[in-house]
């Protein structure tokens, strides 16, 4: 589909949230999916090395080197808060004490509606077909 242009490098600071920790843990990918439904996490490969990078269809962009001295720090281009909301998700799962994909389910209606949901406590995510958030 088309994308919106990546948006040009806006900062890098440190993160509690590395490119081996989301590779590491596909349980928590799961989760990044339902906090950032539209995000797309991809390869990044450029004259630094490649990194883990996640861009949304608006042009932001964050990534994680795969290695190197900075692996504990994201890049951003676009919407500061994307990272964040990686930030968030881990502390969500980490809180939640890194549920495996079982622990979560998922329903499609026939209007094209979607949800997924943390089974134990009933946490729960609005997806449309689109992997967008239901208003």
């Amino acid at each position: 589909p088309d994308r919106s242009p990546r948006a040009p490098e806006a900062d890098t600071r440190p993160t509690v949230v590395t490119a081996a920790d989301i590779r590491a843990n596909y349980p928590f990918r799961l989760v990044l999916s339902f906090f950032l439904p539209d995000a797309r996490l991809v390869y990044n490969t450029d004259d630094t090395g490649t990194a883990l990078q996640l861009q949304c269809p608006d042009g932001s962009w964050a990534r994680v080197p795969l290695s190197g001295d900075h692996t504990d720090h994201v890049t951003h281009g676009g919407s500061p808060d994307l990272w964040h909301q990686v930030e968030g998700a881990w502390h969500w799962w980490d809180r939640h004490d890194r549920p495996a994909q079982e622990q979560f389910g998922y329903v499609r209606d026939p209007d094209g509606r979607a949800a997924a949901w943390y089974r134990p406590d009933g946490h729960r995510w609005e997806l449309t077909a689109g992997g967008r958030p239901q208003a």
